[in-house]
């Protein structure tokens, strides 16, 4: 398992890499500390969850901390269309991106989520909230703040000494789904673009776009938003590919017209 930080604060990626490492011994934690470290460190390797500070400079030499350089840095790594792309980075990125902030409003934490983010951690958490985080996104589910989630919006409790033989991944069957149903669902919960879907699974955007469109119905929600919302409040999780896997995935011709 692979996992990448990114936060300007040296202390505060002790902490996290702590929290990981306490309950995932056998992890490999790579640092950035600025957003031209974490594309170096994307390129050369694939990861399995990627942690995002928003607030970070654009390179080691500067002292611009801005909000703006992690958002540019999440829509790069998720293909999003805001913005021109660099396209062989954002194929190689299909891991779920956890961002924290100190910001947690929550037309804040919308925007971030609509940008491809597969959870949201306020800085101001709790270490127990954390460890739910981490647990949630290495196997595919989603953590939202309560205040994000909306009416009723109260998540499990978290579940400090969980290991991960011991999380249990929810199958297609158990929410009246297909199985190409349940693997874009999985996918879109990480935060992938329909067309990165499409390329992940080898078909047409329109038809990942129409399978979206049968979840949102089938789960009475909007939108993908409103998906990782549905989830954050079951806390069910889906499972997730292994760095092996993603490798494999990130090495392949890509064509999403197909």
């Amino acid at each position: 398992m692979r996992i990448l930080l990114i936060d300007d604060h040296g202390i505060l990626r002790a902490g996290v890499r702590s929290l990981i490492q306490g309950v995932h011994p056998g992890a490999a934690v790579f640092e950035a500390s600025c957003k031209e470290e974490a594309l170096d460190h994307v390129r050369a390797k694939i990861f399995d969850v990627i942690f995002l500070d928003l607030c970070i400079p654009t390179s080691s030499y500067s002292n611009d901390v801005s909000a703006e350089h992690g958002l540019s840095l999440l829509s790069l790594f998720k293909g999003s269309r805001e913005e021109p792309l660099d396209d062989d980075l954002a194929k190689r990125v299909t891991a779920p991106v956890i961002v924290m902030s100190g910001e947690s409003e929550r037309r804040f934490v919308d925007d971030v989520m609509r940008r491809g983010a597969s959870s949201f951690v306020p800085k101001s958490a709790s270490h127990e909230v954390m460890l739910e985080a981490i647990q949630r996104a290495l196997h595919g589910g989603v953590y939202l703040p309560s205040a994000a989630i909306g009416k009723g919006g109260i998540g499990p409790e978290p579940v400090i000494d969980l290991r991960p033989a011991e999380v249990a991944a929810i199958s297609h069957k158990d929410l009246g789904i297909t199985p190409r149903e349940f693997d874009v669902l999985r996918l879109a919960l990480q935060g992938n673009a329909p067309w990165k879907i499409a390329a992940i699974l080898e078909i047409n955007p329109v038809n990942v776009r129409q399978y979206l469109s049968k979840l949102y119905g089938k789960f009475g929600v909007i939108d993908l938003y409103g998906l990782q919302g549905l989830f954050a409040k079951t806390g069910q999780v889906f499972g997730v590919l292994s760095s092996s896997k993603r490798e494999a995935l990130a090495e392949r011709p890509i064509n999403i017209n197909s």
